[in-house]
Order: C-alpha cells, then structure tokens, then sequence
C-alpha cells in the first residue's frame, strides 16, 4: 500500500476516532445534538471510517510484516485471530448502525459482546507478548529493556480485563433496548469505602499510570541507542513531555482543581477526554521521529512507524467507553481498535528490538573479528598504517555482512546497522586496537 495513502487514511481515521471519544465522554451533555439526524449522521460516518480503517490496518500489518510472520508462530497466530477479532467487531457495529436507522433504537446486547471481545482479545495479545518476552529474557538477562516492556504489557492486561468487567458490570444495569428517550447516566466513579469494588478501581487508577510510565521508560531505553540522529537534547525533551502531560490529569484526583459550574464541567471533561490520547500522541511521535532517520533501511523504519501508529490509536481506544449506552452509542467504534492497536505496538516492539538486538551482537562480532586479527598490525610500519586498516577492514566486511545476513534469515527481521555503519565501525575497532598496542 502507497505510505502517503496509508498516512491520510490513519490520520483521518484517528480525527473522527478522536471526535467520537470526546463525544462520549460529554454524551449527557450533548443528548439534543447527539440524538438529531445530524447526531446519528455523524455516528454512521464513524462507523464506516472503522470498517474501512480496520480493513486497511489489517493489510498495512500484514504487508510490512510478511518476513516475521512468517518467522514467528506466535506473532503469525496473534495476527490471525486479530484479524477474526476486528472483522467480529465490525460485525457488531454494522448491526449497531442498522438498528439505529432503521428501528430507532439499538440492543445493548451489542454493546456487552464489544465489551468483552475487544478488551478480553487485546488481554490475550499482551499475554502472548509477555510470554514471548519472558522467554526472550531468559536467553538475554542483560536485556533490561525486555523486562520493563514485560511488565507494562503484564499491567496493561489487568488494565484491559477490569475496563471489560466493569463495562458489562454497568451494561447490565440498563435497560436491554436504548432509544432517544432514554436516559444518560454515567457509571459512578465512588463505591463503598474499603469494598471489593473501590479495591480494584483504586489497583486499576494506579495499574494504568504505572503502564504508561514503563512504556514510556522502556521506550528511552530502547531507543536511546539512536539519540543521536536527532540530537539527545531533543529526544529526551520527547520523552519527558509525555509524562508531564499525561501527569496533569492528577490535579483533579489530588483535589487541586474542581470544576464549579455547568461550563467548567464540559470543558473539564472534554480535557479529560484528550489528556491520555495527547499523552500517547507524544509518545508515539518519539517512534515516528526516530524511525525517520532510519529511511535507509525500509524495514527497521516501518517497524517503528507501526509502533508509533499503534501507540496512538491505543490512546484513542483506552479513552473512549462503551458502557454509558447512550443515544448513538459514540465510543463504540474507538473502543473496537484496542485488539488492532495492542497488536501493532507488540509486532513494532517486537521487531523493533529484535532488529536492535542484532546490532548490538553485530557491533560485538565487529569487535572480536578485529581483535582477532589485529596481530597484522604489529607487522607493518606506520607509512603504511591507514592504507592497511582500510584493506583489513575490506576483508572483514565481507564475514560481518554474511553474519548479518545469517541473523536476519533466522529472525526475519532486517537490521538497522547499514554498509556504511559497518565500514565505519570495522575501521574504528581497527584503529582502537593499533592504539592499543601502540600504548603498551
């Protein structure tokens, strides 16, 4: 698929996905609008954005990641029952979108089975990747990076298994048909001091920051290895802009700022409402820029790119709910992406790790190689030193860039490490062990 047509189609696909949350989160307030054939209009276009959206999601996955799908059985199976998963959804807003047009009303029904299918499949995604990581890890215990994604994949699974809980939990107390008539009410945030319930809010509030926070940790760790193509001032400002963004949501938790009228209501909400999706904006703009500079090699920048994409339509999928069933229900179709962007992230993640880990074994056989035969040096005058180095390295480039190809091959994964780099790199490895020895 075009890249600049993919870019459109995403773009115009996370607007309306972005309008539909906003919209749900006010949905109370906006009951006249919401329920006039202009409402209902806008509701339908949503929807057929998500269709058309899934559907070319699906293939952009599937194109870019063809080499490790096909060496990954994990990642294969997870692709494919993404992929049963979406078209199910799909399914349910279609009927969703039919009922509303044709009968005025819509089964809540239709809503539970969202709720529980779209959260339950990105449940079974980030477990998937978490076994994958673990068993990573154990081959790999150095590689911190995996073990902090490991644990943000682990939380965002309690995260994904209390949001489908509570949304049938609350779907269930209303009534089975909704209509125009029907009332707006959103579920309590309170429950009974010292409850089961209050027990696992309060573990969710704290799971969900504590996610966003290894996923942002875990993504400066990974990425910092490439800092300097955008200058490191500029890639840690990236980093902490995030946090600091998502982190003023607390001013309400903490009782600093409470909303007095009608109007600072709305308006507090509709902020609420775009808080964590700017948050997970800005996180997946350091993926997009880093993968920017890697336009050399095609594959390590589209892993990136599909990691930056799934960051940012996770951040519109976890804002938006379902389980206020108003009249259309606006959230529903954002909501649906949760299976689709869990799965973007975990294959962009995971490539994208993988392709970084190679590097770094391959810089380390850089290095052995030239230690290994850094004996010629000794043998030759310094006239002749630089002009012998760069033969050396000429010979050596050829066993480097067949173990490339060997790492590639297994994983089906490209490496990010271009000709160029791996000239460069055998020349200062060389150069590093002739000064070396010349210290001695």
């Amino acid at each position: 698929m075009n890249g600049a047509l993919f870019i459109f189609i995403f773009t115009a696909a996370i607007f309306f996905f972005t309008l539909e949350s906003v919209i749900g989160y006010v949905s109370d307030f906006l009951i006249e609008q919401n329920t006039s054939p202009l409402g209902i209009s806008l509701f339908t276009c949503i929807s057929a954005v998500f269709v058309i959206s899934s559907l070319v999601f699906l293939l952009f996955i599937k194109s870019i990641t063809s080499d490790v799908l096909r060496n990954s059985k994990e990642l294969r199976i997870l692709y494919y029952a993404t992929s049963v998963t979406q078209i199910t959804l799909v399914g349910l807003i279609v009927s969703v979108v039919v009922q509303i047009t044709w009968l005025a009303e819509y089964s809540t029904t239709l809503l539970i089975a969202t709720s529980a299918i779209s959260p339950i499949m990105a449940v079974f995604v980030m477990v998937i990747a978490s076994l994958i990581l673990v068993s990573w890890f154990r081959f790999n215990r150095r590689s911190y990076v995996v073990l902090i994604f490991t644990l943000a994949f682990s939380l965002n699974a309690y995260v994904f298994i209390y949001t489908s809980i509570a949304s049938i939990y609350n779907l269930t107390e209303k009534s089975p048909i909704i209509t125009p008539e029907s009332e707006v009410i959103y579920p309590a945030d309170v429950s009974e001091p010292e409850s089961i319930r209050e027990m696992f809010s309060n573990i969710y509030r704290f799971t969900a920051t504590a996610n966003f926070i290894l996923l942002l940790a875990g993504s400066a760790v990974m990425l910092r290895h490439y800092s300097p193509r955008i200058g490191r001032a500029k890639f840690w400002i990236m980093v902490l802009i995030p946090s600091a963004y998502y982190s003023s949501i607390l001013l309400d938790a903490l009782g600093i700022y409470n909303p007095e009228s009608e109007e600072e209501l709305f308006n507090y909400y509709i902020y609420a409402a775009l808080n964590g999706i700017i948050g997970g904006v800005l996180l997946g703009l350091l993926f997009w820029s880093i993968s920017r500079t890697m336009k050399p090699n095609k594959s390590v920048m589209n892993y990136l790119y599909l990691c930056s994409y799934g960051l940012v339509l996770l951040s519109v999928a976890t804002a938006s709910q379902v389980s206020v069933a108003a009249f259309p229900p606006y959230g529903i179709a954002s909501f649906s992406m949760l299976p689709l962007s869990s799965y973007m992230i975990i294959v962009g993640l995971y490539s994208a790790a993988t392709s970084i880990s190679q590097d770094i074994r391959l810089r380390q056989y850089i290095r052995n190689l030239g230690k290994a035969d850094s004996g010629f040096l000794s043998t030759i005058g310094e006239a002749q030193l630089e002009k012998k180095v760069q033969a050396k390295a000429l010979d050596l480039e050829n066993l480097v860039m067949e173990q490339r190809k060997e790492m590639e091959k297994q994983s089906g994964i490209g490496s990010s490490i271009q000709e160029q780099d791996i000239k460069q790199y055998l020349m200062e490895v060389l150069q590093e062990v002739d000064k070396h020895k010349s210290s001695r």
